[in-house]
């Protein structure tokens, strides 16, 4: 039964005295002592209230529970009380009695299971942990021990049992049999077990956390205090965040906490959600189809795909593998999941722009009800935001409120702010190189605008090496003409260069993609001119100064393994070479 109404059912066992034992179980963690500590607050009966807790975690002997016991009720003593009194006069004679049998015989954990039977008495006593006993401590003990208590000493008792965590079925199936009158299996659902933990863990994002936790069925308390603090830990001072923002980040976050912390049942693996891709997926699916052999695991993922579903997430990125970073590792890399953030607000904006961009040209041509001032007010809506849309749309804007009357001012202040938030991108490194060639549709762009890319663009030729074009080649599989320029241009003396300043893995990467370069010769040519010649001349150039050096035998090497080991000899010996293998041949 749920937490509200195992609540009440428990308050209406208690006020039955003929209920002596009790049982609450369930699931660990879903509430069951804070089910009782709740009741135990709200209750009037004072034996209620006065109840003594005691875990068995750990404990070895009847002893050891009674000794527990009466260590949890000596502080509660009230001076001068009868209880009180009595245990005073007991302990008093014991100690003259026992003394003559042993000198030692006056620690206060004895005296404590002389006196336990008084201090119990009457109480109501609430045992924990039931499951975690020593193994020592045997069934019979236990049974025992609560017979005593209730049938000597006048004791009500409740036990707290984690159902899911019984090795020993047996061992409950024993107390149903011969000691509990009634008993009540606790299964909290999601929500309420959200509640609680948010109440015990606090969060400024509980509205987005608490569906995702429910789409997950968590119903483990710890376990959502955990996801909870996973969430405030890595969205820290970004309150501001928009609702779009946090439906894309909370749920990932919520289940990769909760496969971290093992909360859910034949759930999927971090690889399956690192790399999924809801439309890819079903795709894949649509083409290949199931075979006899896929037909199990083909199962289990189309479970695993519901769940994301559930949760509305679509696909995942660089997000959340800098999740599963985090909660394997516990370091967090606050400065890349802000980055990661930021570029989501950006794209936000963005698609909000758009959408105004669009209805504002919708409503230029297909509202006539509406007046020109409306449209220019249209179009401050859009000024905040317009450095998120591309050069063409903002040029569009600003063509379109020339025709405006009072549009003139705005539509300056659109090219102003996309060109200013253009620039602040870039410093700011968070954009990507510009592509003068990317205008395919020949689309106007405003002078301003495209002045500001411009002198973008010759920066960032200006700052392009030989070793960020290999490095772009190999790993980007392509180039752009701020690179093409730069190959075109260099010389061998500069490429000579390029090679004597890196070492280590750049040193690497810079001669295995020349190397390519040159054996791929008539590929590049078009596009980087001679620099294959210039490279090679740099070689030989390092060869022929230092022939005993290190770096000299990296690039004898390097051509040998190529089959292009003569290649390093000066250019006349080459050709003589090639003259004395042509006659050899005639």
């Amino acid at each position: 039964m749920t937490l509200a109404t195992c609540k009440q059912a428990l308050v209406g066992l208690l006020a039955d005295d003929q209920n002596k034992v009790i049982a609450l179980s369930g699931k660990w963690g879903t509430g069951k002592s804070h089910l009782w500590r709740d009741v135990q607050k709200e209750s009037a009966d004072e034996v209620i209230t006065r109840a003594v807790y005691v875990s068995l975690f750990g404990l070895g002997s009847v002893s050891e529970l009674k000794l527990k016991i009466a260590q949890s009720v000596l502080p509660t003593l009230q001076e001068g009380g009868a209880v009180a009194t009595a245990v005073a006069n007991t302990v008093s004679g014991v100690k003259k009695i026992l003394k003559g049998f042993s000198s030692g015989f006056s620690a206060l954990d004895d005296l404590a299971l002389i006196v336990a039977p008084m201090m119990i008495k009457d109480r109501f006593i609430v045992i924990d942990d039931i499951e975690r006993k020593h193994e020592k401590l045997s069934i019979d003990e236990i049974l025992g021990f609560i017979d005593d208590c209730v049938q000597n000493l006048g004791c009500r008792i409740l036990l707290v049992l984690n159902s899911d965590q019984l090795a020993d079925k047996k061992f409950w199936e024993l107390f149903r049999e011969k000691v509990i009158d009634q008993e009540l299996r606790l299964d909290t659902s999601p929500e309420e077990a959200f509640d609680i933990a948010a109440q015990l863990t606090p969060t400024a994002w509980a509205q987005h956390i608490k569906p995702a936790v429910e789409a997950c069925g968590i119903s483990n308390i710890r376990v959502i205090r955990k996801v909870i603090r996973v969430v405030n830990s890595l969205l820290s001072n970004r309150e501001e965040l928009s609702a779009d923002i946090l439906s894309r980040v909370i749920p990932s976050t919520t289940l990769l906490s909760a496969i971290n912390y093992k909360a859910l049942e034949d759930g999927p693996d971090f690889d399956f959600v690192l790399n999924f891709d809801g439309y890819r997926m079903a795709l894949t699916r649509a083409v290949i189809g199931k075979t006899p052999q896929t037909a199990p695991e083909d199962n289990l993922h189309a479970k695993w795909r519901l769940l994301l579903d559930r949760l509305g997430v679509r696909g995942t990125d660089d997000f959340e593998q800098l999740v599963v970073d985090y909660l394997r590792s516990g370091m967090m890399q606050s400065t890349a999941v802000s980055k990661v953030i930021d570029r989501y607000q950006v794209e936000g904006r963005a698609l909000v722009a758009r959408q105004r961009a669009e209805d504002f040209f919708e409503h230029c041509w297909w509202r006539p009800e509406l007046t020109e001032e409306q449209l220019v007010g249209e179009l401050n809506s859009i000024l905040p935001d317009v450095g998120v849309l591309d050069a063409f749309s903002a040029t569009s804007l600003h063509d379109q409120a020339l025709k405006l009357a009072g549009g003139a001012e705005v539509g300056r202040e659109l090219v102003d702010g996309w060109i200013a938030e253009f620039r602040r991108r870039h410093d700011a490194a968070d954009s990507p190189r510009l592509d003068p060639d990317s205008n395919y549709f020949r689309r106007p762009v405003h002078p301003d605008i495209a002045a500001a890319i411009r002198a973008e663009q010759a920066k960032q030729q200006a700052n392009v090496t030989v070793l960020d074009v290999c490095r772009k080649v190999r790993v980007d599989r392509g180039w752009g003409s701020g690179e093409e320029a730069l190959m075109r241009s260099v010389t061998a003396a500069e490429y000579e260069a390029a090679i004597r300043g890196v070492v280590g893995k750049d040193l690497r990467l810079l001669l295995l993609q020349s190397m390519d370069f040159l054996k791929s010769r008539t590929t590049y040519e078009a596009h980087f001119g001679d620099a294959m010649s210039k490279f090679l001349d740099a070689c030989r150039s390092i060869v022929r100064q230092e022939p005993n050096s290190r770096l000299s035998a990296v690039i004898r090497e390097l051509f040998k393994d190529s089959g292009r080991e003569s290649d390093l000899q000066p250019a006349a010996a080459n050709g003589q070479a090639a003259g004395a293998a042509g006659a050899a041949g005639a």
